[in-house]
């Protein structure tokens, strides 16, 4: 079967952005801004960027460009090719590790996208402007408690995503990447500008442009570098999230990318945007929150509790409502697509699968997973493990354990082993300097690996300490 491929650089680097912003972007960096101190978090964030991702990003496309398979076989194919050993165990590292991650992923992603679309659909209709301020968490709670609200919003995302992916990538991904983020940054364009103008918006720019110290360790009591630590592994979480590090999907778009266009542009142009996409959401959400007089670290809330309250405060809130909740359903279905399209990759290579019915796999494997997060989350099964329930646990699991081994798995293989083979498919389309090479080895043989080791090890004594240290 002929390998499939994006027609144009800039279909490749708006289907990459698109999957890297999603909601990760526009719901959970503005309110991880607001609990780490503005500024204080957004310059640890560039800086995790610029110094571990962007070496990681290179490598993940890299692989797949190299090796023009999914995800699970690309280390075995690039192993095989300069004489490896141990093959199976970097595929089930690199490669079976992100196929479990999606695989809950995608479980709980539509859950939240059911949300997303409930409250566009509220936004339309008006009633959204109607409930009373003091009623909006017990609109979010009962929406969170209706198994059927919840399920067919969800339901109906997952058809339209399926429908895009079904089309192909050319046809397909790469049309709605082309179509669909033009009107998500012009929607967020809009919305910064009214957000900026309210009145009170300027104590959450100040809070945007202003660095706190002691979330940089710099305390009233001297500097402690354990609060350093916590915003450094908050935004380094973050990050990854935000790029879509480590979950297989770019891996899978780099197999489409031409080996003629420049693989470092390419990524450049994917980070401006995905970062930028982050800020903006930020300016959108932060100023608006200070604004109505909210906290600015009402966490999670905010997108779905404390943004209705300041759309009903504002002069057109009905266009500003529906602005909003329209640019957070874009930005989830350009992400819910490479999701999509990395997993029926996989089906179709591994079952030998034509793409309507790799698709419909994927549509199989999601509909359980997603049946099973919506009834854990919903209760109607009152299930816990580890104290969590099923939303609670996949969304651990996934953001934590599975993308931080499977990216050090990527930095170890691509730093220690496959180096000469990705930079050698880099330098077809691009001049590779001595001095990058020495900073593309550096991170990813000691920053990356440490980096992320830390953060397991955090993730791992924060679930089980409660256990080890009971009397």
């Amino acid at each position: 079967m002929k390998k499939e491929g994006f027609g144009t650089r800039w279909g490749f680097i708006l289907a990459a952005a698109g999957s890297a912003i999603g909601l990760g972007n526009i719901w959970r960096f503005p309110y991880l801004v607001g609990q780490y101190g503005g500024l204080s978090f957004i310059l640890v964030y560039l800086l995790i960027i610029l110094f571990i991702c962007n070496p990681l990003m290179v490598s993940e496309i890299a692989l797949g460009r190299t090796s023009k398979s999914n995800f699970v076989d690309a280390y075995r194919v690039i192993g095989a090719k300069i004489g490896m050993k141990y093959l199976g165990v970097w595929s089930f590292f690199g490669g079976w590790m992100a196929f479990i991650g999606l695989s809950m992923i995608i479980s709980f992603y539509f859950l939240v996208a059911g949300w997303v679309l409930y409250y566009l659909l509220e936004a339309l209709s008006g009633n959204l402007l109607q409930i009373a301020p003091d009623k909006l968490s017990d609109t979010f709670t009962a929406l969170t408690h209706s198994f059927s609200i919840q399920y067919v919003c969800g339901l109906i995302f997952m058809f339209v995503t399926a429908l895009i992916v079904i089309a192909g990538v050319k046809k397909g991904i790469e049309k709605a990447g082309i179509v669909l983020m033009p009107i998500l940054f012009g929607i967020m364009l809009i919305l910064c500008v009214q957000s900026v103008s309210l009145d009170g918006a300027e104590k959450g720019v100040k809070f945007l442009l202003t660095p706190d110290w002691h979330y940089l360790g710099f305390t009233d009591e001297g500097f402690k570098w354990s609060v350093l630590f916590d915003t450094f592994l908050a935004a380094l979480g973050q990050a990854f999230i935000s790029l879509s590090l480590g979950f297989g999907t770019l891996l899978v778009y780099g197999s489409y990318f031409s080996p003629k266009e420049n693989l470092f542009k390419s990524v450049h142009n994917i980070e401006v945007f995905d970062t930028l996409a982050a800020v903006l959401s930020a300016v959108i959400i932060l100023p608006a929150v200070f604004a109505a007089g909210l906290s600015s670290t009402s966490g999670p809330g905010l997108t779905f509790i404390s943004l209705p309250f300041v759309f009903q405060q504002l002069s057109g809130s009905l266009f500003w409502s529906v602005a909003f909740y329209l640019l957070l359903t874009l930005a989830t279905i350009t992400s819910t697509i490479s999701i999509f399209e990395a997993m029926t990759n996989l089906f179709m290579d591994k079952l030998h699968l034509n793409r309507f019915n790799g698709v419909l796999a994927v549509m199989c494997l999601s509909c359980l997973g997603f049946t099973a997060v919506t009834a854990s989350y919903s209760g109607v099964w009152d299930i816990q493990i580890a104290q969590r329930n099923i939303f609670e646990l996949f969304d651990w699991i996934s953001s934590t354990f599975t993308t931080a081994i499977v990216s050090m798995t990527m930095a170890l293989f691509v730093g220690y082993s496959a180096m000469k083979a990705i930079i050698h498919n880099i330098r077809k389309s691009a001049v590779v300097s001595s001095a990058f090479t020495r900073y593309f080895l550096v991170t990813l043989r000691i920053f990356a690996p440490l980096s992320l080791g830390l953060l397991l090890c955090v993730a791992l004594y924060n679930a089980f300490s409660v256990y080890l240290f009971q009397s």
